[in-house]
């Protein structure tokens, strides 16, 4: 089985499409209707060829770039770390700002710890203090009815 040939627009649509990775408006710019342009995007991009000439495409430009994610990295903290007085402290904050997200310090995670696997709502006050108490190792942390003691 050969592989179809692009069409000037399919052509045209890969090329726009390498611009920002959004199907739909690439297929705009290449001069697919506007009214159907998310579908027509869409099926552009199952369409076995065309996905494989994107990838193609994708892969040639990250060779040619040679930029690895370690350069990335390592130029963000030059500017972050950066002792020159010229250098704007909005972009010194923003560049820590960024190596804080990759190293994941600011995240708003909680970690829940416990072995008590029923539903929350119905959880008695001695169940909450024996979780309380296995999670925090503060074995005299809590009175008998479960409530915190102050210190």
């Amino acid at each position: 089985m050969t592989t179809p040939k692009l069409t000037a627009k399919q052509s045209l649509f890969i090329k726009e499409y390498l611009v920002d990775l959004n199907a739909t408006q690439a297929a705009i710019r290449a001069g697919y209707s506007e009214n159907t342009a998310k579908e027509t995007g869409y099926e552009n991009l199952t369409k076995p060829y065309i996905k494989e000439a994107i990838d193609k495409a994708i892969a040639k430009r990250s060779q040619n770039a040679e930029i690895t994610a370690d350069m990335v990295i390592n130029a963000i903290a030059k500017i972050g770390f950066s002792a020159d007085p010229e250098m704007a402290v909005a972009n010194k904050l923003r560049a820590l700002e960024m190596l804080g997200k990759h190293h994941a310090l600011f995240t708003d995670k909680v970690s829940h710890v416990g072995d008590y696997k029923g539903d929350p709502a119905g959880i008695t006050d001695e169940q909450l203090a024996r979780t309380i108490t296995a999670s925090s190792g503060a074995d005299n942390a809590t009175t008998q009815g479960g409530a915190r003691k102050s210190h």
